[in-house]
C-alpha cells in the first residue's frame, strides 16, 4: 500500500524568504544540478555536486537552512547507494541544523523529521522511525498545517509500523484520530482532503480490522472506499485493486463466498488490463481457483489453476515456490475429482520443487502426506513409506510444526507399518505419539 519516496526538501517559500539575506545563486545552481543527477540515477555526480552546494552554504552567515536542505538531499543520495549509516548521519545533521536555525515547530523541520522517519524505517529502525514521525505530526498540528499533505503520510507511516508490530489497537487509534481531524487539538482545523490520502488511511484501517477478525467493520469501510474511488474521473488501478482484494478477503473471512467471487473476478480483469503480468495476478488466479474448488465448481477451478501456471511460465517463474503451491492445490482438486493418477503426478511435481527450494517445509510435508496416502490406499506400501517418512522429517525440521500435525504424521507411519505386517517398526512411532499426547 505504501512505498518510500525521496522527498527532496527544496521548499520554494523558504528559499525565497532567505534570498535577501544570503547570496544563493551558486547554492541553488548546485542544488538543482544535484537533484537532476539524482533523478537520473547518476549518484556519483549527484554526491559531488551536492557537496559543492554544502560548501557554498557553509560560507554564508545565514546558511544553516540551506545546508540542512543539501544534507537532506545528500542523505537520499547515500540511501540510493545503500550507504545506510552515512544517510542517517546526514539526515540527523540536517534535522539539528534546521532546529538551530528556526526552532520548533517549523515547516522545514517538520519535513526533515518526516524524511528522517523514512530513512530510519528503511534502515529497519522502527522504534526511532516512529519517534521521528510523531515529532513531525506534533509539529504540523502545532503549526495548524498539513505540510502539503505530509502530515497524513506521516500518520500512515506510523500506523503501518504499528500494524507490522501487531499493535493493532494503537494503530487503529492513530488512523481514526487523523480521519476525524485530530479533534483533541482545538487549534488544528484540517482533515484529509485528497481522495488518495483518505483512501490510503481507510485501507490500512480495514487491514487492521481484518487482522482482528472485525470483518463486518472492514467491509463497511471498504465499501465506502470503493465509493470514494468511483468519484475520481480516472481512478488509479493499483488502489482499486487493493480495495477489491481486501474486500474479497473480508467477505471470504466472513463466509460470504457469493459476494467475494465476483469481486475477485473484477480484480482479476483489472490485473489482466495491466501492461505487464505479475505474481500478484498469479496468486489472484490461485485464490479464485480455491474459491471455485470450495464451491465444487471443479471445471472452473481447474481453468483458473491452469491460467495461473501459464502466467508463471510467461514470467519465467516455473521453478518458483508459487509454482509448487499451485501445483499442490491443483493436485488436491484432482484428488477431489477422484483422478488419483493426475493428482499423484501433480503432487510429485510439487514435492520436487519443494525439495529443491526448501522454503515451505510445512506445505511440503502436506504434499508428501497426500502422495503417500494415495499409495497407501492402493496398498503400495513400499512407495508410501519414504513419503510418510519425508513428511515427518519435514515437520521435525520446522520450528512452526504444531502438535496435531506431528501426531498425524506419527499415526500415519504406525498405520502403514501395521498394515504392511511390520509391527516392530510401528512400535517406535506409536510410542513417540503417546509421549507427545502426554506432554
Amino acid at each position: 500500500m505504501r512505498s518510500f519516496h525521496a522527498f527532496l526538501l527544496i521548499l520554494g517559500l523558504l528559499a525565497f524568504s532567505l534570498q535577501s539575506r544570503a547570496e544563493t545563486a551558486d547554492w541553488q545552481q548546485f542544488q538543482s544540478q544535484a537533484t537532476q543527477a539524482y533523478q537520473d540515477g547518476n549518484y556519483l555526480l549527484a554526491e559531488h555536486t551536492i557537496q559543492q552546494a554544502i560548501r557554498v552554504a557553509e560560507k554564508a552567515d545565514n546558511g544553516a537552512a540551506y545546508k540542512a536542505s543539501s544534507l537532506n538531499m545528500l542523505a537520499y543520495i547515500y540511501s540510493a547507494q545503500g550507504q545506510v549509516d552515512q544517510a542517517l548521519q546526514a539526515i540527523n545533521q540536517a534535522v539539528e541544523l534546521s532546529r538551530q536555525a528556526f526552532g520548533e515547530p517549523h515547516e522545514q523541520l517538520s519535513q526533515l523529521l518526516f524524511n528522517q522517519g523514512q530513512l530510519l524505517e528503511q534502515a529497519s529502525n522502527s522504534e526511532r522511525a516512529r519517534h521521528s514521525y510523531q515529532q513531525a505530526i506534533n509539529d504540523y498540528l502545532a503549526l495548524n498545517s498539513t505540510g502539503d499533505n505530509k502530515l497524513w503520510q506521516a500518520v500512515l507511516a506510523q500506523a503501518h509500523i504499528l500494524t507490522e508490530e501487531k499493535q493493532f489497537t494503537e494503530a487503529e487509534s492513530v488512523i481514526k484520530k487523523a480521519l476525524a481531524g485530530f479533534p483533541e487539538h482545538s487549534q488544528f482545523n484540517h482533515q484529509p482532503e485528497s481522495i488518495e490520502d483518505s483512501v490510503d488511511l481507510r485501507m490500512l484501517l480495514a487491514q487492521i480490522q481484518i487482522a482482528q477478525q472485525q470483518n463486518k467493520q472492514a467491509i463497511e469501510l471498504l465499501e465506502q472506499v470503493r465509493q470514494l474511488l468511483q468519484q475520481q474521473s480516472s481512478p488509479e488501478n493499483e488502489r482499486q485493486l487493493l480495495v477489491l482484494e481486501l474486500l474479497a478477503t473480508a467477505y471470504e473471512d466472513s463466509h460470504q463466498q457469493a459476494k467475494s467471487t465476483p469481486i475477485r473476478e473484477q480484480a482479476l480483469l483489472l490485473r489482466q488490463q495491466q501492461t505487464t503480468p505479475s505474481l500478484a495476478s498469479v496468486m489472484h488466479l490461485n485464490e479464485l481457483a480455491l474459491r471455485q474448488q470450495l464451491d465444487e465448481n471443479y471445471e472452473q477451478a481447474d481453468k483458473f489453476y491452469q491460467q495461473a501456471l501459464t502466467l508463471l511460465a510467461e514470467l519465467n517463474k516455473s521453478d518458483s515456490i508459487e509454482q509448487a503451491l499451485i501445483l499442490g492445490n491443483r493436485a488436491s482438486l484432482k484428488l477431489q475429482q477422484k483422478d488419483n493418477k493426475a493428482a499423484l503426478a501433480l503432487f510429485e511435481q510439487s514435492l520436487l520443487l519443494h525439495d529443491k527450494l526448501n522454503l515451505r517445509p510445512l506445505e511440503a510435508s502436506k504434499i508428501a502426506t497426500y502422495s503417500a496416502t494415495i499409495y497407501y490406499n492402493q496398498r503400495q506400501y513400499a512407495k508410501a513409506e519414504p513419503l510418510f517418512l519425508q513428511a515427518l522429517k519435514l515437520l521435525d525440521s520446522s520450528t512452526y510444526a504444531d502438535k496435531d500435525s506431528l501426531l498425524i504424521a506419527l499415526d500415519n507411519l504406525a498405520a502403514l507399518y501395521n498394515s504392511w505386517g511390520k509391527p516392530s517398526k510401528a512400535t517406535a512411532y506409536s510410542k513417540r505419539a503417546r509421549e507427545l499426547k502426554n506432554k
